[in-house]
């Protein structure tokens, strides 16, 4: 049990500790992910309007690629910190099983420390990275369209 202990702490320590090494990168990431893809959405909605099909089909692929990349930096956090959270769910259900005391005991003492080391992978604090900052940078990224298509209409 104590191993078992010890291998979980340290694969909470190399959350931590990639995530204070790469929580640049993913702040960096994660912000031009959401300007470009705001970008390339407004300027397929003028090629759109202005008919140019080749310019329309490369801004659609190019929007694709990066939602795609943006759910793949989103899942793979949002599958360790499912994973790191479903190891309490399953101590909850040994403790429920007929076990030695001082085993239970010990497994009590690992499910109340638990909640104070998450993994969970966030940019530099301001954020957690997992599948629901894709839905929210969604509805950024329509806000900001539908602001830029209203100023291109007024013209």
């Amino acid at each position: 049990m104590k191993s078992l202990m010890n291998t979980y702490w340290m694969l909470c320590d190399a959350v931590h500790q990639a995530n204070d090494f790469y929580c640049d990168q993913l702040m960096a990431v994660m912000f031009s992910l959401f300007v470009q893809v705001t970008i390339k959405s407004y300027f397929f909605f003028l090629h759109v309007r202005a008919g140019y099909m080749v310019g329309m089909t490369m801004d659609a692929v190019w929007v694709l690629v990066l939602i795609c990349y943006a759910i793949l930096v989103a899942n793979s956090s949002t599958h360790i910190t499912y994973s790191a959270d479903n190891t309490a769910v399953m101590i909850c259900k040994l403790i429920n099983k007929d076990l030695d005391p001082s085993f239970r005991k010990q497994l009590e003492g690992f499910l109340l420390q638990l909640p104070h080391h998450n993994a969970r992978f966030s940019a530099r604090g301001f954020f957690q990275i997992h599948n629901e900052t894709l839905t929210s940078m969604a509805g950024a990224v329509t806000t900001y369209l539908v602001i830029l298509i209203q100023f291109q209409t007024e013209k």
